[in-house]
């Protein structure tokens, strides 16, 4: 009998059950309707009491059907684009999709030349856009960096303004205030032709975290109803600490962070309705030796496998952050620790992965890092996308004409098929002495050598002239503020 051929299933990874979705979730509602937040904005305040929630000074206690409305109007797929305008992600819970963020706000840099860690300034930021640009799998830019060269408030913004010029990737942006966030958003208007034209097709992702636990504080509040008001896709951040902001359990912990992102989902549709949101599960862990968080715990890998089963249950475009370390340095434990948690968050379907390139529990970078990250996905790709079976792919009439004692090296088949294979770019398949040979270059070596014949070319795609004197005059008028 010939046996039915289907074609290949990707591989996923559920660490929760439906039911225990459910009971995450049921809890998460009942918090928010018994305990309630604290809400630090007027205007959230009033939108929150408008729509039927109990408002008593900040307290608010939001009943389920709040959270539910919302649930409906927000769009269960979003767009991201690209600085040309075309589709760079597509996010959405329940398709697989999965999509590379760079890390954010990094205030050291591991120096390529030196080896030595120093304080991040502009040239990171551009040089980190130049890099993400030459990486396929790395898919949203940021530039790993919080710049010192520049007025220490205008960090966020030169950031942006160094990037736009670097990558046309989108970019995620930080920022201190709601007028730093206007000025970004008027650097990317200018790129796009005009605002009316950028947000139509955003290339930015913009948003803030809560005050965990159970506060959202005015200022983020401030920076996110603006965000909302535009429409622009706006992740809200729950950066929960287990044992320390949060339950030290990592159900607790799911449920502290579900409370935190679905405020920002609830304000985010009675500001607009149909605004593009993107909710969050961020699982750090207190390490009690050392009382700081870590970065590099099984317990913070499953949390985000945890967020992703909420998240695809509840059907809304959701991010975790996984394939970060502690160690300071790029060497063994980095690439163990990364590794594990790409191939985690590529078998729990994350929508988007936060923060590839961070070292150091997210204090310092290095663009060896991110190549690694790159490199990686590529790899563990391969794997996830599981295995063809089909006529073709099963192969039984080249194995019949073969037969005993062949090969299949000269075979139409194998030509057809071995460029499929997963090929290393910078990591090597040799023997100890060609390795030795060819200069005895570690890993991190080579790719720095990768990195510096990236700088080398330059922009992939420059900016016009004018649009770039349209983007200093920005920053110009914005650095008045603080002269």
């Amino acid at each position: 009998m010939k046996a039915n051929t289907v074609e290949s299933q990707s591989l996923q990874l559920k660490v929760l059950t439906e039911n225990q979705c459910a009971q995450i979730i049921e809890t998460a509602f009942r918090v928010l309707e018994r305990t309630g937040c604290n809400v630090h904005h007027a205007e959230a305040l009033k939108l929150l009491k408008d729509a039927g929630c109990s408002v008593d000074g900040v307290r608010v206690k939001i009943p389920t059907y709040v959270i539910q409305k919302a649930m409906t109007t927000a769009p269960k797929q979003i767009m991201i684009y690209d600085r040309e305008g075309e589709v760079a992600c597509r996010l959405s819970a329940r398709s697989g999709n999965f999509h590379t963020v760079m890390g954010m706000e990094n205030q050291y840099r591991i120096d390529m030349e030196t080896g030595e860690k120093r304080l991040t300034v502009k040239k990171d930021a551009y040089e980190a856009g130049l890099v993400a640009q030459k990486l396929s799998n790395i898919n949203v830019a940021c530039g790993l960096s919080c710049i010192s060269d520049c007025t220490p408030q205008m960090a966020d913004v030169y950031e942006t303004r160094m990037l736009l010029e670097a990558t046309t990737k989108p970019q995620i942006v930080w920022n201190f205030t709601r007028e730093s966030l206007k000025t970004q958003v008027d650097l990317c208007a200018a790129v796009a032709g005009g605002l009316d034209k950028f947000l139509e097709k955003p290339f930015i992702i913009a948003g803030g975290a809560a005050s965990v636990p159970l506060s959202h504080a005015e200022d983020t509040m401030d920076k996110m109803l603006y965000m909302f008001e535009l429409g622009l896709p706006s992740p809200y951040v729950a950066a929960t600490m287990m044992g320390g902001t949060s339950p030290r359990t990592v159900a607790g912990s799911l449920v502290q962070g579900l409370c935190e992102t679905l405020v920002g989902l609830v304000l985010s549709q009675l500001k607009k309705e149909g605004c593009p949101f993107i909710a969050t599960e961020f699982l750090d862990l207190l390490d009690m030796r050392t009382m700081s968080f870590t970065m590099s715990s099984p317990e913070y890998t499953i949390g985000a496998l945890g967020g992703c089963d909420i998240f695809k249950y509840l059907n809304l475009p959701f991010a975790v952050h996984l394939g970060a370390t502690d160690s300071p340095v790029f060497d063994q434990q980095a690439a163990f620790d990364i590794g594990v948690q790409l191939f985690a968050g590529l078998l729990g379907g994350a929508n988007l992965n936060f923060f590839s390139g961070y070292l150091e529990t997210a204090m310092s970078s290095s663009l060896a890092t991110l190549m690694f990250c790159n490199e990686a996905l590529g790899y563990l790709k391969s794997i996830t996308a599981g295995i063809v079976v089909n006529e073709d792919t099963l192969a039984e009439e080249v194995i019949h004409q073969v037969g005993p004692n062949g090969n299949f090296l000269a075979e139409e088949h194998t030509l057809n098929h071995f460029k499929e294979s997963w090929m290393p770019d910078t990591m090597i398949r040799t023997s100890y002495d060609k390795w030795q040979d060819a200069g005895g270059k570690d890993l991190n070596e080579r790719y720095k050598v990768k990195v510096k014949e990236i700088l080398e070319q330059g922009p992939e795609k420059p900016l016009n002239a004018e649009v770039i004197k349209e983007m200093d005059a920005i920053v110009a008028k914005a650095e008045k503020v603080y002269q």
